[in-house]
Formats: C-alpha cells, structure tokens, sequence
C-alpha cells in the first residue's frame, strides 16, 4: 500500500513539475505583435532582412560593390558602424543568435527639414533577450554614466551615450516583445504611438497587398511608400526639381521589391499596387500591355541616358490620361494646347500624333560634356508607317504655312552626309506638344527639328546634334550593337511599359544637374567611382493588377574612357584584316576596303558609310591592288584568295570574266608587276603543284612564262626588283631561293642556299657600293645576297622561327636599319648592329611591325597587341606616342580620308565588330 502511494505522489510531482515549468516558460515569452503595427505609417521605405550579421560579414569580405563603396566617405563612416554592430553582438552569442535569427526591419521617415531617421525593429525570444541586451549595453556605456530612463504612454524608453561612438546616443524601448531603437528619441516616440493605434500599416491594404508578393530566399525585401517617397529624393535635389518632386505624391501606393546583392551587381524586382480608386499615374498603365522596346536600335552608343514608354494601345492611354489629368486639376491646360491648334490652324494635334505613333515613344541624351543637357536631347516616337508620318508632318507644315503666310520651303532642309546619302530635316513649329500629350519628363525640350530614321522620328533642339544622330546610324554604331549594352541588357526584361536607363560613365554631368550643391560636390570629389558603375536600369509593366518592377545596377571595376574616334562603322561581324585605303578615282579621296572573318567583303567612304559589301568563298590572302583594267583612269580592286583571282569595280561588281579560278591552290597571294609603267600588267601566284602561274590583266594565262616548279611550295608571293637595267623576280620555298627574269628562267643562282624565314619578305639595299638584297633565315641571322651569287651574313642574336623583319630608316641617318620583333621584343639595330633601342610588351605579339614616314625625322613603328587589344604607335627613340595606345584588334593603315588636313587618319579593326578611325596628329 505505502509503495502504490509513494509511486502516485511521485506521478503527481513530476506533473506538477512539468506544467510549471509551462507556465513558466509561456510567462517568460512575449505575446504575439505584429511590427508592421509599430512603424509609424509615414514611412519612405522599409527594408526587412532575416540572418543580416552573416550577410554584412560576407559583403564586408567579398563583395566588390561593397569594397569600391567604401571609399567615399559617406559610406566609410555607414561601413564602420556595421562593423561595431558586428563586433558588438559577437561579444555575446545569444544577441548574435537574437539578431541573425530573427527578421529585422528599419524604416525611414522624415526628420528635421533635410535628414532623414532611421527606427530599427527586432522580435525578441524572451524575457530572457531582454536582460541580455540591457547588460550588454551597459557594458558599452561610457565610465559614470547610466542608461537614461523616461516614461512615454507606459513604456520606458531608454537612451545611453554609446563609449568609443563620439555623440552617437541610442534611444531604444521594449514593446510586448519587440526591441524599438533609433538615434532620434522623437521616431521612438511616434513608433510607440503608432503601436496603440488602431490604423497601422498592418491594415493597410496596399501594404499588405505587396507583402504577400516578397520573396523568400532573397537578401532583404524593401517596401517604397510612393506618397511618402518624394520628400527623401526631394532633400538630394536642387530647388529647381525639388518642389516638382515635393508634388508628385500620386505616383502609386506601395512597392515590395525583393533585393538580391551580387559580387559585382545589384537585383531588385516586385510588384507595386496602385489604387484605381485613386487618381495614381501608374493607373494609366494598368490597362497596357508590355511592349518591345526597340528604340535601342537607333539610339547612338554614347547615349547616357533615355527613358522609353511603351503604349499598347492609344485610345486607352489617352482616356487614361486625360482622366488622371482631370482629377490632378491640369486638364484645362491640355485643352488649350488643343484647342489653340485647331482654332488657328485647323490641326487637331491629338489625332495627329496618335494615329502615327507605334508603341513606342521616348526622351534620350547622347553624351553630356558641359551643363547644357538639351543640346544633346532627343525625344524619339516610332511611327506605324514612315510614309505615313512623313505625310502627316508634311500636311501640317502646309496648313500652318499657309495660315502664317511662310513658304513651306522655309520648314524642309536637307542633310547631305555624302553624296549618296541625303536626310530631309523639318523645322516642327508646334513646341513642347510632347510635355502636353506624356508629361513633365519631356520638358526642356521644344522639339524644334526633326527627321525620320527607320519607321522613327527623331526631334532635337539642335541641327547639328540631329546630324550627328542621323551618321551613327549609318554607321550602324547604335546602342543595339554596342557589346556592353548587350551584354548588360541579358539581365532585363524583353518587354515593358517604361524603361529607364543610364550609363553611370557617360551621366555624372546630367545626374549633377539635379542634385543639390552639397551632393553635387560629393558626386565630382569621387566620380571615379561613380563611373565605375556601369549601367543602371529601371522597367515597370503591367502584371496581374499591379505593376510589376525589374531594377539593375552593373558594377565593372575596370571600366574606362573610350578612345575618341572621327567615326566607327559597324560591320557584320569582326575583321582580321588590315584596312586597306584605296582611292575613288571620281573624288581622288580616299576609300577604305576590308574583309571580316567570314570573308565578307566592303568598301566604306570617307564618312563611315558602307558603300557595298559582297559575300565571298574564301579569305582573302594577298594585298589589295588597285589597277586601270581599261586604260581610261577608272581603277579596280584586284586580289587573290586560294581558288581564285578576283578583280573588282569600285561599283561591287566583277570586271568581265573575272574570277578567274585558278588551275591549284595558291599557297601565297598573288603579286603584280607592272615593267615598264605601261598598264601592262603581269600577275604572278604561286600554288600547290608548286608552280608560279603568271596571268595577264585579262586573265590569261602569259606565253612565253619558262618556269616549271619549285622544288618545296612557296609560302610568300614573288618580288620584282629593278637593279641598273635588269628585272629580278625573287622568291624562296622552304629551302632554296630562286632569282628569275621576265621570262620565268633563272637569271641567277646563289652560291650558299639557306632557309629562309617563313614571315619576311626580301628588300633591296641600294645603300652601299654593289645592290644586294636582305632577309633573314629560320634563326634571325641576316642574309646578304649580292646580285654575283654570293652571300654574307650577320647574327644579331639568334631569335625565334617566328620572328618578323623589317628594313627601314628608322632613325633618320640616311641609311636602313634592322626590325626585328620577336614573341614580346621589339628590338631595332643599325647596321653595325648597336642597339637604337628596344621595347617589351606585355603579351605576345603575332603580327609583323608596320613602318610608317610621317616625314623626314618622324618615323614610326606601329605595332598591334591581339591580346590586349591594343595598338601601338612607338616614336623612333622607342617611346610610345602620345595618345597611344589606342583600341584596336588588327594591323592597322594610316593615310588621309577626305580633307583632314594635317592630321592623318589611322584605321583599325576591333574586336566588337566596329572599323574605327581615329585622328592623328
């Protein structure tokens, strides 16, 4: 009987045990709150992170957004701070655990007429967490000094001087289980205020709409207050868009946008709800489709910034439009707009405007260099038909010239790019219509001009920033095919109603122009870090009642300035050939040919413009000659490629019965000689059944040619040298050398053969008492050859197979000098063989040296770098001149186009499909 009670009694004690210890616990807990109930519902924005001490960590360690930020002060100062967060709540593992466990939450608002405060919101586990961030504190507080304690609406809030934080004060209060802390003890108040409210943004329901819409797995969730919004961005501008912001309260109601930080970029997307109760602008295009902008294909490549709206369908935005402008007060001046045009001239502007426009209509500036934003701005409108805008604009320049008694003339000018390529400008007398129909975003510019591009026009306030628009697309250097804005549009969205973006290099100048002097300052003390932000991007579009936002900022560390070009003509895809001037035998200027890597072939003007471009078989593998087929002045284009000869009209069409297939493979590109200045022509390729064919004007095979065959193939193409009264055709296979006359029989056999280098040529020294010829062989040694047979030689330094040789007056002393240039060395010696001086690059270089005679003691060599895609222009005491190097990827040509005159005009291939030509002085 005493064991069954003593069993019972313990039963009753452990039970007993077990329910105090409940409620215990449950009474150490704190009962469930809401924080959206505690912030205080004018806040901007709010941003709300779980597990932020490990996410701070790893950005302070290994982002490199974070890294280039902390080297302006504003944000070194924000940087320190994070890093005695850290190092605080590391002191204790149950804080640390408290704040990386729990979502935290910090909202600003406004404090004071210019700052902004900020209140920091955390759940707390326990009573237990309580204790333990009081005594944490108090190990922070300065010596003799106390936490302040003070008694608002029945909470007691703290304040204390945090120690080694000069005149940091933290004001903090605990409210049924949420930590409340903010440096201003006026945002503790209110959010203490906001607590026992009835109306919070618990029960907001454009809060709440957005909340449900945030991600998971993402770095934080930011919540925009859009009513709220323009009195922060409104305290960085200057008063001039200060008060239009202050205004602009309406744009919709909340935002939540997931944020996603990367190494070298940041991500923010979401959606925002707008009331359709309210007059919001977003309303406007809740009933829009997403378009496909397309304006980045005619906008030039320096464009710094442009913001495209995309309208899927007129009548609605219009109806929308004028609704939001009605409940906003404004429609009255609409209207007058309007009306003003229909009662003096009978152009109702509305109908016009709408029944072209495509889709697409947007505000754009080129690159900025000075504080005048709109003499490089455009407003850009694709149109449904060009013919149908063309004709809209054309009748409503009639109407207003009859009625304001102008001679239509007066309005149509013509921009002549060249000679065939002619562009109609309009002087548009109907001002501002776009601020009337769009808005505010297109203020500042009158529209004063225009012109048609594609199914687009194009206004400027500016001719000749209209001129310029007009040649970079026709060079095709247009944002569409500019490699870096492609590359960074990969993380965008095909389709939107609004598209926003600025390159962070070419902008500092249009971004100053709003901020206000002290950021103005802020932003020219470290624009070098500013730059280094690519791009930034901003797309909203209709989704599913809401609007759905897409955000990018690119960082690129080793962003740089572009070398500036006269112009860059894009190709259709990237060259490995050197530009080649060839003259225009009309105008006696200078033309530019070229062939891409898929052996595409074009001859471009003086201007940039493509005048043809014509598909071959093969890739191109001799120089480019120009010849007089005809005998009449008119100069063809003649080359070789390994099937066939190929002579060319300056027109793009082929000259009677070329091309001429060859009988084999040509193993080197022709040459062609013409003996005695007589259009005479002889063509000599050598092919792969080793034998030289040699070939009239006409294509014909030549009677009387004696040579047979080599004894190896031919790798480079025969030379003529004239010496005294005797021609000399030369040329070598991998063994011997072969010295031939006109008629193809030997003329002359050198007593000492050797193997000669496979990248040189031969070249005649005419510089010393007896003619003879240089090159080298496989190992650099310089060979002699005299016109008697014999040879001498000279060692340098033994180099590379692969080396390539040069013989050239470089250091102006009457007499030639040796080029060598070796994997990374460019070495230049005289004949005696002193060093004149030498050059390392950093990287291989796989093309021979070009010498270039600017004048009698000016030479050069130019060198290009694949790997860098650098060129090189090196003065002839071996330093590098100024303004070099420049982009570039392939040999490079420098000669005149059109009238430059002193300067010279270098052209060169890149590696993004472009042909530039730069100026030299």
């Amino acid at each position: 009987m005493f064991k069954k009670i003593s069993i019972i009694t313990l039963i009753v004690i452990i039970l007993g045990s077990a329910i105090y210890s409940i409620c215990y616990i449950r009474n150490q807990r704190f009962p469930s709150f809401e924080i959206t109930r505690a912030i205080p519902i004018d806040a901007i924005f709010i941003t709300e992170s779980s597990g932020i001490l490990d996410k701070l960590v790893l950005m302070q360690k290994d982002n490199e957004i974070w890294k280039e930020l902390k080297q302006l002060p504003g944000f070194s100062q924000f940087d320190s701070d994070i890093s005695f967060l850290t190092t605080w709540a590391a002191k204790n593992q149950l804080v640390f655990d408290l704040i990386n466990q729990n979502k935290i939450l910090i909202s600003a608002h406004k404090s004071g007429n210019s700052n902004l405060g900020f209140l920091y919101f955390i759940h707390l586990n326990n009573v237990r967490d309580k204790k333990v961030i009081l005594e944490l504190i108090n190990q922070q507080i300065q010596a003799k000094e106390t936490i302040e304690k003070r008694n608002y609406n029945n909470t007691e809030i703290f304040s204390v001087n945090v120690k080694n934080r000069a005149n940091k004060k933290l004001h903090f209060s605990f409210y049924r289980g949420i930590l409340i802390a903010s440096s201003s003890p006026v945002l503790v108040e209110s959010a203490l205020k906001q607590a026992d409210a009835g109306e919070s943004l618990a029960n907001d329901p454009g809060f709440t709409r957005v909340s449900k819409t945030a991600g998971k797995n993402v770095d934080a969730a930011l919540y925009i207050n859009f009513h709220h919004l323009p009195q922060a961005v409104s305290l960085a501008l200057n008063r001039e868009y200060m008060q239009q912001v202050l205004n602009f309260t309406n744009f919709g109601n909340w935002a939540e946008l997931d944020l996603s930080i990367k190494k070298d970029a940041i991500l923010l997307n979401g959606f925002t709800f707008s009331n359709e109760v309210l007059n919001n602008y977003l309303n406007i295009f809740l009933k829009q489709d997403a378009i496909d902008h397309q304006m980045n294909k005619i906008l030039p490549s320096n464009t710094s910034v442009f913001a495209s709206f995309g309208i899927s369908n007129n009548e609605l935005y219009l109806k929308s439009y004028k609704k939001y402008l009605e409940k906003s007060g404004k429609i009255n001046s609409y209207r007058f707009v309007i009306d003003k045009y229909i009662n003096h001239y009978a152009i109702d502007l509305e109908k016009e405007f709408f029944n072209i426009i495509d889709q697409e209509i947007g505000i754009a500036f080129t690159e900025i260099e000075d504080t005048n934003l709109y003499e490089n701005s455009f407003i850009v409108m694709r149109v449904k038909a060009k013919s149908l805008a063309q004709n809209s604009v054309e009748s409503m320049l009639t109407r207003i010239s009859e009625v304001d008694n102008v001679k239509k003339a007066n309005y149509i000018q013509k921009l002549k790019i060249d000679k065939e390529t002619v562009y109609t400008i309009y002087s548009f007398p109907v001002k501002n219509i776009f601020e009337t129909f769009f808005g505010s975003i297109f203020s500042g510019i009158e529209n004063k001009y225009c012109t048609f591009i594609d199914n687009y026009i194009v206004f400027s306030d500016s001719k000749n920033a209209l001129s310029k628009f007009v040649h970079a697309n026709i060079l095709k250097k247009t944002l569409d095919t500019d490699v870096k804005f492609g590359r960074f549009s990969e993380y965008l969205s095909s389709k939107s109603n609004f598209y926003f973006y600025a390159n962070m290099f070419r902008s500092p100048l249009f971004i100053s122009n709003y901020l206000n002097d002290s950021l103005q300052l802020g932003l020219n003390k470290n624009i070098e870090s500013f730059k280094k932000f690519q791009a930034f991007a901003i797309q909203f579009s209709k989704s599913n009642n809401m609007i759905y936002n897409n955000l990018f900022l690119k960082y690129i560390p080793d962003s740089k300035a572009e070398a500036i070009t006269v112009w860059e003509s894009h190709l259709d895809t990237v060259i490995d050939f050197k530009p080649c001037l060839v003259t225009n035998h009309y105008s006696k200027e200078n033309e530019v040919f070229v062939q891409d890597v898929n052996n595409k072939i074009y001859l471009i003007n003086k201007v940039g413009r493509i005048l043809w471009r014509i598909q071959l078989n093969e890739k191109i593998n001799s120089n480019i000659y120009q010849v007089d087929f005809y005998k009449n002045g008119k100069l063809q284009l003649l080359f070789s490629t390994e099937s066939q000869i190929h002579l060319i009209d300056r027109n793009g069409n082929y000259v009677e019965r070329y091309p001429v297939k060859l009988r084999s493979k040509a193993t080197a590109g022709l040459s062609i000689f013409d003996y005695e200045k007589n259009l005479d022509y002889r063509l000599f390729i050598p092919c792969t059944n080793k034998n030289i064919y040699a070939y009239d004007i006409r294509g014909n095979l030549v009677n009387g040619w004696a040579f047979e065959q080599s004894d190896n193939l031919i790798s480079t193409p025969p030379e003529h040298f004239k010496v005294n009264t005797n021609d000399y055709i030369v040329f070598a296979d991998k063994f011997r050398m072969y010295i031939l006359n006109r008629r193809g029989e030997e003329r002359l056999r050198i007593k000492n053969q050797f193997m000669k280098s496979k990248n040189n040529k031969f070249f005649l020294d005419t510089g010393t008492e007896k003619e003879r010829l240089i090159t080298t062989d496989t190992s650099g040694t310089i060979k002699l050859i005299y016109f008697n047979g014999s040879v001498e030689e000279k060692q340098i330094r033994k180099f590379s197979s692969n080396h390539f040789f040069d013989f050239q007056d470089i250091d102006a002393d009457g007499l030639k000098d040796y080029i060598f240039l070796d994997n990374k060395s460019l070495e230049i010696y005289n004949q005696e063989g002193k060093t004149i001086f030498t050059y390392n690059f950093s990287n291989p270089i796989t093309d021979p040296p070009l010498y270039y005679y600017f004048s009698y003691d000016d030479r050069k060599i130019g060198i290009v770098s694949r790997d860098t895609n650098e060129i090189f222009l090196i003065n002839n005491d071996g330093t590098i001149y100024n303004g070099f190097p420049l982009n570039g990827s392939t040999l490079f040509t420098i000669g005149f186009l059109g009238n430059s005159g002193s300067q010279f005009n270098l052209v060169v291939g890149s590696k993004s499909n472009f042909l530039y030509n730069y100026s030299v002085n």
